[in-house]
């Protein structure tokens, strides 16, 4: 989950390097208080490392604090550019794990609901009940499983909305369009993940539980990274808030002798 958050900030960081050194010679201050603190969160994550390193999400929080910890150690101006993105990464890094425990059991209904009603339109002989199916594949084998909260697409839900909120920083859309395109994206992903259900089953039928169970670990990556790419695109070409306002009613374009500076 967490390597296409960390591939696009290490890119953002890439694209803007220049500006993040010119900040950081802007305003670097000697601020021993702040390197006391950078060095201090260094310790405590040291010693609760046997506590998160029990937990994956936990892991992820303690490597972004980590990273923060240090960049206010070594310079202490770097933290104010740092952490928006860092933030975005822990809560990307650790949401997951929260939203499993209090909506992973109802999401999982719901895909399993959507994924019935595909299988039911495209003549599959399933059985269905709650969360759980079986079949007679056609090899003859009977197949059975269930759809867990782990594959109730939570965590491409939170990848994605990860990923809008590290382009927001960044590019700064409009709030409104960026909001709406999570909205969309959201229920975009829930439907594709119930269509990745759909098209296991389908597998499962014709070519029985191994292909069924060895495309399982790698159909999602296809599936999601695909969606992921689609959206890049479509939010570079959203307008910015300063877009919106010059094309609003009752605004004027400038005229050629009152061209605005930058």
């Amino acid at each position: 989950m967490a390597i296409p958050i960390v591939a696009l900030l290490t890119l953002i960081f890439a694209l803007r390097w220049r500006e993040f050194v010119k900040a950081i010679e802007a305003e670097m201050k000697n601020e021993p208080v702040v390197r006391v603190l950078g060095l201090a969160m260094i310790g405590l994550l040291l010693a609760v490392k046997p506590f998160t390193s029990q937990s994956l999400a936990a892991s992820g929080v303690a490597v972004v604090l980590t990273f923060y910890g240090a960049a206010l150690a070594v310079i202490p101006a770097s933290g104010r550019f740092i952490l928006p993105y860092g933030a975005v990464y822990a809560a990307a890094a650790g949401a997951p794990a929260v939203l499993l425990w209090a909506f992973g059991e109802p999401l999982a209904g719901v895909s399993s609901a959507l994924s019935a009603k595909m299988a039911a339109l495209a003549g599959f002989p399933l059985t269905w009940q709650g969360t759980q199916f079986a079949f007679i594949s056609k090899t003859g084998e009977v197949v059975s499983g269930s759809v867990t909260p782990g594959c109730s697409s939570i965590s491409s839900v939170t990848i994605f909305i990860g990923l809008l909120a590290l382009m927001q920083l960044d590019l700064k859309k409009d709030i409104r369009s960026t909001l709406k395109l999570a909205g969309v994206g959201v229920l975009a992903l829930m439907l594709l993940n119930s269509l990745r259900i759909l098209i296991l089953l389908w597998v499962g039928y014709e070519y029985g539980s191994s292909a069924l169970w060895g495309l399982h670990d790698w159909l999602g990556y296809a599936i999601f990274l695909g969606f992921f790419l689609a959206v890049l695109p479509v939010y570079a070409r959203m307008k910015g808030p300063m877009e919106r306002t010059a094309g609003a009613p009752g605004t004027t374009w400038p005229s050629s002798d009152q061209e605005p500076r930058l």
